[in-house]
């Protein structure tokens, strides 16, 4: 009796495991769910032809003002066509500390953190430092707007900085570590914290306009688009927020959607084009989510945590999964249009830039990294430089690729 008391008790725990374990197929609603085609790239950072015949300022180029390019952090720079391999190292710098997330860049000067806290100011031309802070850890890229940069720290404050000098202008303390880069629309700044919010402050004052709580901690940047907020929690819940005041629109729980009753977090930005919102989750799994209802309209299984943040440019996604593997998808049905890997491990965010996609590699004992380019159409690898680890590539201007190392920052010009 006993023995089949056990068996019994073996068998209920067998099946329980299954029914927490057992992999789920993929969401395939793409061509049914509402999709909206626009070619090009959506960044905002071109300013408008000056008609003022009085002295003409430098022409640095577009800028790259926070992470992902622009709030919607769509990291699509495919206009800037003369940028490209072959090229040559224009300078490079050593950090002090571990350079995660690359620089932002404004007039012809480059802005980069360290995860020890240093923030350095640069010129993109020549690798001049223009100054220098340092502050308590951070893990974000800085966000420019308006003369001033942003950024927060594990101090459990956000600083607001003039752009030109470094000076601190004002910083708010908001009782919560802060690792999500800010994004920035219509001066108010949008960002997560540790604890479990996002939040909306005035980009002159600091002031807080609203603050949302979340059922887990907001790691990725926010992205803004059409007037809402779009965020992923370690819960495994993504969130649609007005941007306005902060108020539910929408909230989908990934739970159950890669295997029994489990959810993976939500550590990869959102990335908002087409009426959808494409992220990663450590569940394996690449999300779009129809952005006005929150809808699941398609899944993809990588083999390992989808750490990264996908890229989104011309109709395709192009993500990366921490076991190495790449691919591009249709933006709109989740079908593979080709894939490859990288032979290492990565975390790196694909990067579209003029006419090729980058993505990097932790490389071989997680040293200095790799860096690739392959054809975004076909797959084909196309260029490789020794260095990499985390980077997600930048543009400075309209010729120079900014490569940021584990330890070093690379400014790269085409030939």
């Amino acid at each position: 009796m006993g023995a089949v008391v056990l068996s019994l008790v073996g068998g209920g725990v067998a099946a329980a495991y299954l029914v927490v374990h057992q992999p789920v197929g993929d969401v395939h609603r793409g061509d049914s769910e509402p999709f909206f085609f626009t070619s090009g790239n959506t960044s905002t950072d071109e300013p408008p032809p000056s008609t003022d015949e009085g002295p003409k300022e430098p022409d640095f180029g577009p800028s790259w003002t926070m992470y992902g390019r622009n709030p919607e952090h769509n990291r699509d720079a495919s206009e800037l066509r003369q940028i490209g391999p072959p090229f040559r190292i224009l300078w490079k710098h050593r950090q002090w500390g571990l350079t995660e997330y690359p620089p932002s860049y404004v007039d012809g000067v480059l802005y980069q953190t360290t995860d020890v806290g240093w923030m350095h100011a640069f010129k993109a031309g020549t690798g001049k430092q223009l100054w220098v802070r340092r502050f308590k850890k951070v893990l974000q890229q800085p966000a420019y707007d308006r003369g001033r940069l942003y950024v927060g720290a594990y101090d459990k404050k956000i600083y607001c900085l003039d752009a030109k000098t470094g000076k601190v202008i004002w910083k708010r303390g908001i009782g919560e570590e802060v690792e999500s880069p800010i994004t920035i629309v219509d001066g108010r700044l949008y960002f997560g914290g540790l604890s479990g919010t996002v939040r909306a402050l005035d980009a002159r004052t600091g002031r807080q306009y609203w603050r949302y709580d979340t059922s887990g901690a907001v790691k990725g940047s926010v992205a803004v688009s059409g007037g809402r907020v779009f965020a992923g929690d370690y819960s495994g819940t993504m969130y649609s927020l007005r941007a306005r005041d902060g108020k539910l629109l929408w909230r989908t729980h990934t739970a159950g959607l890669s295997g029994g009753f489990r959810s993976g977090t939500f550590y990869s930005t959102p990335n908002v084009r087409y009426g959808r919102v494409y992220i990663g989750n450590t569940d394996g799994k690449l999300y779009s989510f129809v952005a006005s209802s929150g809808k699941v309209a398609w899944t993809h299984t990588f083999g390992s945590w989808v750490y990264s943040s996908p890229s989104v440019s011309d109709g395709l996604v192009f993500s990366s999964a921490y076991d190495g593997d790449f691919a591009a998808l249709d933006a709109r049905t989740g079908d593979v249009r080709w894939s490859t890997n990288l032979g290492y491990r990565t975390t790196s965010s694909p990067t579209v830039i003029g006419r090729l996609v980058y993505v990097a590699s932790h490389g071989f004992n997680n040293k200095q990294g790799h860096l690739w380019a392959f054809n975004p159409r076909t797959g084909r690898k196309v260029w490789h430089f020794p260095a990499g680890w985390y980077s997600t590539v930048v543009a400075a201007g309209d010729d120079r690729l900014v490569v940021a190392g584990p330890r070093t920052l690379y400014v790269l010009k085409s030939r």
